[in-house]
C-alpha cells in the first residue's frame, strides 16, 4: 500500500494525480477498485489455468488485452445502463477505469508476482487504498502549493512532480522501518 503504492512507484494513474480531478473521488476509487478486483481474479484464473500449464506467461499482457479489458468494459456499460443514478456514475467509472494504465499494471503485477487468488484480491485492494492515499494527500499538498508563492515556471505539474517523488521517498522510508522492526 505505501513501499509499493501504484501511483508513486509505478507512476500507473499519475494522470488524475497531475489534473488534480477532485469531483467524484470516492466514485471513482470504488469503481477502480471493482475494476481491479475483476482483472485480477480474471487474470489469475487465465493465468493458472490457461496460461501456466503450457508456459505462455509472456502472454498475459496479451490476455489482458483481448478478453479482461473487453469483459470489464462490458461489465461497466451494463451497470452503466441500469436505472439508479448511483450505479450510472459507477459503471461508467467501471468503464473508464477498464483501459487504464492502473488496473492494467495491478493486475500484471499481481500474477508476475506468483500470487495465489486470495494474495491477488489482497493486493488489488491494498493497491487501491494506496492510490486513494497518494491521491488524497497530493490534493493537500496541490491545495498548499497554489497558495503558496511558487517561481512561475515551477508552478503546476513541476511542483506537483517534485512532491509526488518525495511523497514515494517517504513512504519508502516508512517501509524500511517497519520491515526493520519485524526482521530486527
Amino acid at each position: 500500500m505505501f513501499a509499493a503504492n501504484a501511483l508513486l512507484v509505478y507512476g500507473l494513474g499519475a494522470c488524475p494525480a497531475l489534473r488534480g480531478e477532485r469531483r467524484g473521488l470516492l466514485v471513482s476509487i470504488l469503481a477502480l477498485l471493482t475494476a481491479n478486483l475483476i482483472a485480477s481474479s480474471l487474470l489469475w484464473a487465465l493465468r493458472e489455468l490457461l496460461l501456466a500449464p503450457f508456459g505462455l506467461e509472456a502472454l498475459e499482457p496479451l490476455v489482458f488485452a483481448l478478453i479482461i479489458a473487453p469483459l470489464v468494459k462490458y461489465l461497466g456499460r451494463a451497470i452503466a445502463t441500469s436505472g439508479a443514478p448511483l450505479l450510472q456514475k459507477a459503471g461508467a467509472a467501471i468503464d473508464e477505469a477498464a483501459v487504464s494504465c492502473l488496473v492494467f499494471g495491478i493486475a500484471l503485477i499481481s500474477a508476475r508476482s506468483n500470487f495465489g487468488l486470495l494474495e491477488a484480491l489482497t493486493a488489488s485492494i491494498g493497491a487501491c487504498v494506496g492510490y486513494w492515499a497518494a491521491l488524497v494527500l497530493l490534493g493537500a499538498v496541490r491545495e498548499r502549493l497554489e497558495l503558496s508563492d511558487l517561481p512561475e515556471s515551477f508552478r503546476g505539474a513541476p511542483a506537483i512532480l517534485v512532491s509526488a517523488g518525495l511523497m514515494a521517498m517517504a513512504f519508502m522510508g516508512i517501509d524500511a522501518v517497519f520491515i526493520g522492526n519485524l526482521v530486527g
